[in-house]
């Protein structure tokens, strides 16, 4: 049995090496007005201001988020949404915008909210803390919101946003 050794490269052979990894990269480089970069990450803004601390989610409301909804509980997040249904001006759903077996997540909004006005359809960005267990009649009462608890109901017991901003996402 023959024993190989290895030796390292050397001469002409290095040469011819570098040659061709110089020329491949060099292409990289060169800028084709054609070209687009791919948008791989949709941008959410920063509605809190600087002077806020940095949320741990910052993000599109995606399978993932909406499965890890309840460890939010009571810590600010930041999402890009759809507005599912419109329960009044200041109810709504909200559901992933790529992804129609997302399931709703219940947002109620401050008073302080903004001016955004939901439309189902429409993407908003949404500044919210997730709280757990929602009871329609206190949070109806505690945010004075003008509309019928009955259709609220269905949201009882599950995790839902308080949202403290909302802007149209357009």
């Amino acid at each position: 049995m023959r024993a190989y050794r290895s030796r390292p490269l050397a001469g002409p052979t290095l040469a011819a090496v570098l040659v061709l990894a110089g020329a491949g990269l060099s292409g990289c480089a060169e800028d084709d007005e054609g070209a687009l970069a791919p948008d791989l990450e949709t941008e959410v803004p920063d509605l809190r201001g600087e002077g806020d601390l940095d949320d741990p989610y910052i993000g599109v409301l995606d399978a993932d988020f909406y499965e890890d909804l309840p460890a939010y509980d009571g810590q600010e997040v930041t999402l890009l949404a759809e507005v599912a249904q419109v329960l009044s001006p200041r109810a709504f759903t909200v559901t992933a915008p790529d992804d129609a077996e997302v399931g709703e997540v219940l947002v109620v909004a401050t008073p302080d909210a903004g001016d955004a006005e939901p439309e189902a359809g429409s993407q908003v960005f949404v500044a919210a803390t997730p709280v757990d267990s929602f009871e329609a009649g206190v949070v109806a009462e505690e945010l004075g919101l003008e509309v019928d608890v009955a259709e609220l109901a269905e949201w009882d017991e599950q995790t839902f946003l308080v949202a403290e901003v909302l802007q149209p996402a357009s």
